[in-house]
């Protein structure tokens, strides 16, 4: 019987305990916690997704142009100019011409100066010229953040040639001028020299035949014949007779019996006698008109 109150006294204890949790349902009121769910608007959080309408960050690339200004002026000079001629006189209106890495001309101004700012810098081939001095060329180096000074000494310009031209050959239209025409004649040295004999004169002259631009004569000569030139006519003589001498500009030359001379147009020459007997000349001038026809 003991042992039968033990064991109801076990069931009691056992069904107590089973029932606790149903009659402590209000314990669950931690179900309020789950109540803020409807804080839960997790889902309408797109709001975050914002940030990506915004462009890119911009400022990046004007950061980056801004460092590049003071770069391009710190590669730049500049050259500074004075002109003068060997006396120390300044140059004004003296042409410069600059080539190189930039292009550039200008002139100097009335003291004879030129700046030339703003050059990249490198070899420049300098050339100055104008109308009153020598053109002339120089090297010049211009280096970063400096004013080359440049100091050039100009030699003035040879006075220009006067040339003057030559006079124009006539019109080829123009006639030359013919004397008249003579007439046919044969006759003896001989009996031209009996009727036209020297004797004791110092020369005597014959006209033998004239016609057009061809004279004929025959010259004797006892003393000696003064320089003759012609200007637009050319000789020729042919010794008859006696000895004589010629000289033909400056240079004398012997002559004997048959001996033939030449005479071209423009050339100076003169005659000399030699021994006792007269030197006989036959003369034949091509080029002028003749006065009279014979």
């Amino acid at each position: 019987m003991r042992t039968a109150l033990l064991l109801s006294f076990f069931l009691i204890a056992s069904q107590a305990t089973a029932q606790t949790p149903a009659t402590q349902k209000p314990a669950p009121t931690p179900p309020p916690k789950t109540a803020t769910p409807p804080t839960q608007p997790a889902p309408a959080q797109p709001a975050p997704a914002q940030p990506r309408t915004t462009p890119p960050a911009t400022t990046p690339p004007a950061t980056t142009t801004t460092p590049r200004r003071p770069a391009a002026t710190t590669t730049r000079g500049g050259i500074a100019i004075t002109a003068t001629s060997p006396q120390g006189a300044t140059l004004a209106g003296v042409r410069v011409s600059i080539s190189g890495p930039t292009e550039r001309s200008d002139q100097t101004d009335a003291g004879g100066q030129l700046s030339i700012p703003s050059l990249l810098t490198g070899t420049y081939r300098v050339r100055f010229e104008g109308e009153k001095v020598t053109a002339f060329e120089k090297e010049v180096t211009v280096q970063t953040g400096r004013v080359t000074q440049v100091d050039v000494m100009l030699n003035p310009a040879p006075e220009p040639k006067v040339v003057v031209a030559p006079a124009p050959p006539p019109p080829a239209s123009a006639t030359a001028a013919v004397g008249p025409k003579g007439q046919p004649l044969s006759v003896g040295v001989e009996s031209v020299l009996e009727k036209e004999f020297v004797r004791n004169e110092p020369r005597r002259e014959s006209l033998l035949a004239c016609s057009g631009n061809q004279r004929t004569t025959m010259i004797q000569l006892n003393k000696a014949l003064p320089e003759r030139l012609y200007e637009d006519a050319d000789a020729v003589y042919y010794v008859l007779g006696g000895e004589g001498t010629i000289q033909l500009n400056g240079k004398n030359t012997q002559l004997g019996l048959n001996d033939f001379v030449s005479v071209p147009r423009g050339t100076s020459h003169a005659f000399t006698n030699r021994g006792k007997r007269a030197l006989v000349l036959l003369s034949v001038l091509s080029g002028e008109p003749c006065e009279q026809a014979k």
